[in-house]
């Protein structure tokens, strides 16, 4: 009796841990996503937000001032533009690459053979995470809705035409293309064995 008492309470405690460890681990992950989408906004408020009423600033003679590599993160060359699926209250920074370095940021890359943001045609190719705060809600997206691109140029609205899951060995959709403006979005299906593609057109 008395040895399965003491079962009853290990048995219990273990529970009680495994279910702290699942609680901490959970936090750990929200919070995670948290600070990524707030880290996202402030950027996306300082490179790609223009303020219409603001003074136009005075011409300085002075020569430009160098910026150390540690600043770089804030440069504009590192992030080309921010994704915004509007219907999902998404949004997301662009950048070069798609190693599980970047994704894992929360950031969504342009693959190698993908054209520029502001070339005129072209297939402009971006891979992210299937998470819940990047690209998750394409699984839900239906042909018509629109995605928006905003560039250190231009804004552009483009109409999902196509949705296909492919296999991860499927590389058909990851072309150039030389007669129109094409975004094609990928991300994860199926615990990573297959692809989602998401192709949409430039509005015209």
């Amino acid at each position: 009796m008395k040895k399965r008492k003491i079962s009853n309470i290990l048995i219990t405690t273990s529970g009680l841990i495994l279910l702290s460890v699942s609680a901490l681990c959970c936090f750990k992950l929200i919070y995670s996503h948290y600070k990524s989408d707030k880290e996202t906004e402030q950027v996306i408020e300082e490179l790609f937000t223009i303020d219409e009423n603001a003074p136009t600033p005075e011409i300085v003679e002075d020569p430009p001032v160098e910026t150390s590599k540690e600043d770089n993160f804030v440069l504009t060359d590192k992030y080309l533009g921010y994704i915004e699926l509007s219907n999902y209250g998404i949004r997301r920074l662009i950048t070069t690459g798609t190693d599980k370095a970047t994704l894992d940021k929360g950031l969504v890359g342009t693959l190698s053979v993908s054209a520029e943001i502001d070339d005129e045609v072209g297939n402009l190719i971006i891979a992210g995470h299937s998470t819940y705060n990047t690209f998750q809600k394409l699984h839900y997206m239906k042909i018509g809705e629109e995605i928006k691109i905003v560039s250190h140029k231009n804004t552009y609205i483009y109409k999902i035409t196509e949705k296909h899951v492919i296999e991860d060995t499927d590389m058909s959709y990851f072309r150039r293309i030389t007669n129109k403006k094409l975004l094609t979005l990928i991300t994860c299906r199926n615990n990573g064995k297959q692809r989602l593609i998401v192709v949409a057109e430039l509005r015209g």
